[in-house]
């Protein structure tokens, strides 16, 4: 019986990371062909992009601005997925969240694609550094306990403290370096 139930297990987790990067992928090649098609709207928009980047490091912006907007730019979506979780619709909108991460990120890959080449992608790959690598487990942890009811788990608070501290660690890391890191790439 038990053995029964370690396959379903699996199974069912194995279904769940298939249907996330089913999502993924979708909204991905979804985002890669809304460039492609309109590209000629996009075009102009990397020169100014890369001297953006280029003037950053002579920018006197305190850290704690950096802080704040890394913050707010993945916290909203981070808090609106917990405030959702309880609801009826928490499947729904990580679904649509899924998808929206897809879709930037194949307008991404085109976007360095298309700008600057075969170099565009390690362009793409250095805006994801090194923030992704902490936000990428945090949301398929978050994804996976809420859809196993974990928020009604003996040890809530401690993993809502873990989160929050992921949470934290990657705005730091995306405030720190990664502007730094694409700045550096740009010159």
């Amino acid at each position: 019986m038990k053995r029964i139930e370690n396959e379903t297990s699996r199974m069912g987790k194995s279904s769940f990371m298939q249907q996330i990067a089913l999502l993924f992928l979708i909204g991905f090649f979804v985002g890669a062909a809304f460039y492609y098609i309109f590209q000629n709207s996009f075009s102009g928009l990397f020169k100014p992009f890369e001297t953006q980047l280029s003037v950053w490091p002579e920018n006197t912006y305190p850290f704690s601005y950096k802080m704040v907007q890394a913050v707010w730019n993945h916290g909203r979506f981070f808090i609106l997925f917990w405030l959702l979780s309880v609801t009826r619709i928490h499947n729904f909108y990580q679904s649509v969240f899924i998808l929206y991460t897809g879709f930037r990120n194949g307008f991404l890959v085109l976007f360095f694609l298309l700008g600057k080449g075969s170099v565009g992608i390690l362009w793409y790959l250095l805006s994801l550094f090194p923030h992704a690598l902490v936000f990428i487990p945090l949301y398929l942890f978050s994804f996976a306990w809420v859809k196993e009811k974990g928020h009604r788990r003996e040890h809530k608070k401690l993993v809502f403290l873990f989160l929050g501290i992921a949470f934290f660690a990657a705005c730091f890391l995306e405030a720190r370096y990664n502007l730094t890191l694409m700045a550096n790439m740009a010159l």
